[in-house]
């Protein structure tokens, strides 16, 4: 199966299906995983250090006057990044620093023509990485994010997730 398909797969619709905790832990509920010191994927979630993973996804979970552009940057400790695929904006995205053959990579895409305008628990990037590392070591920060609005988003509407 393709990373496009698993990140398809991980996140349907919300309302579609609900993960229970075996198989990935994802929550039609966007406040399930809101990260109260604001630093999106930051790594203070206790991940179980036996969890490895060799793909994951940044999510926005909600964004209701949908994503204008966004920048994202995706670092795995002790890893090397063997793909990078864009998910939501995939017209206008770009890999800006990093990539293939590092163990960090910063995106960013825009929208100019209206793919985002609403937005319910959408994949953003997806990164496969060479080798698993811990979960734990895989940590993303949001750098920037506006709405259709010229709004900024807030970090708590996005997540890093694990994609099985």
């Amino acid at each position: 199966m393709s990373l496009f398909e698993r990140i398809a797969d991980a996140f349907r619709e919300p309302g579609a299906r609900a993960e229970t905790a075996a198989e990935g832990s994802v929550s039609d509920d966007p406040d399930a995983d809101a990260d109260p010191d604001g630093d999106a994927g930051s790594g203070d979630d206790e991940a179980d250090p036996n969890e490895l993973t060799d793909a994951v996804v940044a999510v926005c979970q909600r964004a209701p006057e949908g994503i204008r552009t966004y920048t994202i940057e995706i670092t795995a400790e002790g890893g090397e990044i063997t793909e990078v695929a864009p998910g939501l904006l995939e017209a206008h995205f770009e890999v800006v620093d990093g990539g293939v053959g590092e163990d960090a990579v910063t995106v960013r895409a825009v929208d100019f023509r209206g793919e985002a305008r609403t937005v319910d628990a959408e994949t953003l990037v997806g990164v496969r990485l060479a080798e698993p590392v811990p979960l734990a070591d895989v940590q993303m920060r949001l750098l920037s994010a506006e709405d259709h609005d010229g709004d900024t988003l807030p970090s708590e509407w996005f997540r890093i997730a694990a994609v099985e």
